[in-house]
């Protein structure tokens, strides 16, 4: 009787087969894959038996390369960002504002005088202007004279660096060759401690040219005080905060913390922690947020180092720090300014996902600002341990590491020179900053929308600010209006939340490729043990022949012998 594609083999209880034919028979008689079958059952016909062969080989190779794409993709560990809307009691940010006003500090004064002089000095000479920077008119002295003044020295060898002056410069940046060159920039020269490197710092506008050269002689001046204000908070803010109400609740002392900006004056920060209960929100509107009355008086105590009129203001996380440069915009004298905020919570996942960071464990030194982690916080930390590591000294503007001092140019000649280095390093990711410093894992992200109008309206302004005065002991000193009111509040009770999940987990790895092997084979998990199966097989198999083999070589030594 002839035998078909069926026919079933000796069996015992270990199955050896006679031939490696009639294993590869066995298999493909008796296999759950799909096709299999036509291997053997077309033998007669080598024709269809080849194409066959052919098909399941072609068919193996697009499966283990669609699982070889799969593979790559799950170890690349890609994420997707889920998305939720959520309505919860939200804690109110922490909100900062300025008054756009820097202090002249009593051990310095005579300093910011001199640096005022030669600025009117520097814009005689380059416009034939005559200006004045101090609350009285000044006349114009002469540079030299002015330098060698005799003065009360901050520590006894502080002075001025005349050699770093507002001057003329090509195109290109460089000291002109043509002195009646109608096109120039404007720009300051620093040198290294030897004199044999220059950088040349230039604007296209002569307003920040002088604002930048002010700037940097202001800190060189600066690096030699500490900042301490012999005036008290109360002090500060009743001159500056007329009123203060939170959800129709007024304002106390301890809900302030003060600290002073070189550039922006004096600083409040409003619930700077973010632990008591008062500032959470239950609703959201105007009504239910944080209401500001706050004076925007100029009095021209440094018009070069703060040119702007008004306050600035900065809504952030409560254990962030308010870092203005950044993050801040200002406030219009004579404006109430309505502030909505939008609150975001940002989830990224870390390990093996992104190099997302905690607490900033991770980034192998310590952050200068004593608050919790922020990449910003984290990059000028970097960049101030570079500092004194390059240029023996610290930035001014940023907080200084235990055991380092602050740059001046008496003690650290070529200090301004490293700086910009640095800092065009820093600017073009070459100084491994953004490397060192990763994303927070767990962020709070305020989206703010402002709108302004006049205030108080003329019609209105007749009883403000005779209130004002009246309740608040607010002196009006001019004809312009120097209040501005600003209202902070939630646009909406709710929370949305970006949440990183594994786009490609094992669980899914897995459904994947068994939906291939389905789609190529339509068999399943079973199937592949057997594919295992005949691999076990044929390795057994070829022990027994190679033993075989073995024996019969050893066999035919002993006949010759």
């Amino acid at each position: 009787m002839e035998s078909t594609c069926t026919e079933e083999k000796k069996e015992g209880l270990i199955e050896f087969y006679d031939s490696f034919s009639d294993m590869f028979e066995f298999f493909s008689s008796n296999t759950t894959i799909h096709g299999t079958i036509r291997l053997t059952c077309s033998k007669r016909n080598k024709m269809k038996t080849t194409f066959w062969v052919l098909l399941f080989i072609a068919t193996f190779g697009m499966m283990y390369w669609q699982f070889g794409l799969m593979t790559n993709q799950y170890w690349s560990y890609p994420t997707s960002t889920t998305i939720t809307v959520q309505s919860k009691l939200n804690m109110f940010p922490a909100v900062t504002i300025c008054n756009l006003n820097p202090y002249r500090f009593d051990q310095v004064n005579v300093y910011i005088k001199q640096l005022d002089r030669i600025a009117q000095e520097t814009l005689y000479t380059l416009y034939r202007y005559n200006a004045s920077f101090a609350s009285e008119e000044v006349d114009v002295v002469d540079l030299d004279e002015l330098l060698n003044s005799t003065t009360n020295d901050i520590n006894g060898s502080f002075s001025l660096n005349p050699n770093i002056a507002l001057v003329k410069l090509q195109e290109n940046g460089q000291e002109p060759t043509d002195p009646e060159q109608k096109s120039y920039k404007l720009g300051f020269k620093l040198c290294n401690s030897t004199g044999g490197d220059c950088y040349y710092r230039s604007f296209w506008s002569g307003v920040d040219a002088l604002h930048e050269w002010y700037k940097f002689h202001f800190m060189n001046i600066m690096a030699n005080i500490p900042l301490v204000l012999p005036i008290t908070k109360v002090t500060i803010m009743k001159n500056f905060i007329l009123t203060c109400d939170y959800s129709g609740n007024s304002c106390n002392e301890s809900d302030y913390i003060h600290f002073h900006h070189p550039t922006f004056g004096n600083c409040f920060t409003l619930n700077s922690q973010g632990e008591n209960r008062k500032w959470t929100s239950a609703l959201p509107g105007k009504q239910y947020g944080l209401s500001l009355i706050v004076k925007t008086e100029q009095n021209d105590n440094m018009p070069l180092l703060s040119t702007a009129a008004g306050a600035r203001i900065m809504v952030h996380d409560p254990l962030q720090p308010p870092l203005l440069e950044h993050e801040g915009f200002d406030i219009w004298p004579g404006t109430e300014t309505s502030i909505s905020i939008a609150l975001d919570e940002v989830t990224r996942l870390d390990g093996v996902y992104s190099d997302c960071t905690t607490d900033g464990s991770e980034v192998g030194f310590n952050i200068l600002y004593n608050t919790s982690y922020t990449m910003q916080a984290c990059l000028h930390s970097c960049f101030q341990y570079k500092m004194i590591e390059f240029c023996g000294c610290g930035y001014y503007f940023f907080p200084i590491a235990p055991g380092a001092e602050y740059c001046n140019y008496n003690k650290y000649p070529g200090w301004g020179h490293c700086f910009y280095r640095l800092y065009d390093r820093l600017l073009n990711h070459s100084l491994g900053c953004f490397t060192a410093c990763p994303k927070q894992c767990k962020e709070t992200i305020y989206h703010l929308s402002a709108g302004t109008a006049r205030w108080p309206s003329p019609n209105s302004k007749n009883w403000v600010i005779p209130l004002l005065s009246w309740q608040e002991k607010y002196n009006i000193t001019s004809n312009n209006s120097d209040i501005s009111k600003i209202s902070l509040y939630f646009k909406e009770q709710s929370l949305r939340s970006f949440d990183d999940v594994p786009a490609m987990p094992l669980t899914l790895l897995l459904s994947n490729m068994g939906s291939q092997w389905s789609l190529w084979f339509g068999s399943s998990v079973l199937s592949v043990v057997e594919m295992a199966e005949l691999v076990f097989d044929i390795a057994v198999m070829s022990g027994i022949i190679a033993y075989k083999w073995q024996k019969m070589k050893k066999a035919a030594k002993v006949e010759e012998k």
